[in-house]
């Protein structure tokens, strides 16, 4: 199993093989000014779906997006503690890379206490997003293999308590090949692999909705729920 006995529980996320523009003012002033330390981004009983500061949608969403997982029963609250440092393995088109860096972008406005990079080397990363084929992701996530078969866009995160250490993002560039497509998934996968695991049927225009679409915009509920993930702990 290599991997998958370092941690205690390893959650999956899915794009889904089955294949909104509204911008929320409230996140404008966080961009690259990072006002809470990692120190006070410490693990607590604070529950976002329960903070009435946040409308009744948001919290409902919450719950459903973050507080569940597609493939396991796991209900704990899980984000990231440090820097994620991402590296790319595979196809690295140009229109790809271009939308990573609009994803990051919009990332970093948004999250408060981390910030998201692109490193150069493997070694330096903690999350790597594999832009290949199926068995190219499965020689690295071996417990993906029943799943890639009827999921174009996967996510493994490795936790440790609530914290994500790890990750791996997979686009099945032999599978999918509208443009379009691919860019929906990586959006989907790598903003999943942030905490937000699970898919929903609620808000077709949402990066997390369960059906095929080709969303590559956060609507605002979706950037409230990383908002809630992050920035008030």
């Amino acid at each position: 199993m290599g991997r998958a006995l370092l941690f205690w529980a390893i959650i999956f996320g899915t794009g889904f093989a089955y294949f909104g523009k509204n911008l929320d003012l409230r996140f404008l002033s966080n961009n690259k000014i990072k006002q809470q330390s990692k120190q006070d981004n410490l693990i607590n009983d604070y529950d976002p779906s329960k903070d009435e500061q946040f409308s009744k949608e948001e919290r409902d969403y919450f719950k459903e997006v973050a507080k569940k997982s597609e493939f396991t029963s796991d209900t704990a609250i899980r984000r990231w503690n440090d820097d994620i440092r991402i590296y790319v393995v595979g196809e690295k088109v140009d229109y790809l890379m271009v939308e990573l860096d609009k994803i990051i972008g919009e990332l970093n406005e948004i999250i408060q206490p981390i910030d998201l990079k692109i490193v150069n080397q493997k070694s330096k990363a903690n999350l790597t997003i594999y832009l290949t084929g199926s068995d190219e992701y499965v020689e690295v996530e071996p417990i993906a293999k029943k799943y890639v078969g009827s999921n174009w866009g996967l996510f493994v995160i490795q936790p440790n308590v609530s914290f994500i250490e790890s990750a791996t993002v997979f686009v099945n560039m032999e599978e999918c090949f509208q443009i379009q497509g691919q860019k929906h998934l990586l959006r989907e996968e790598l903003t999943q692999a942030l905490g937000l695991r699970n898919d929903s049927y609620d808000y077709p225009e949402s990066i997390f909705y369960s059906n095929w679409s080709e969303t590559t915009e956060y609507t605002e509920l979706d950037r409230s729920l990383i908002d809630m993930l992050y920035n008030h702990w």
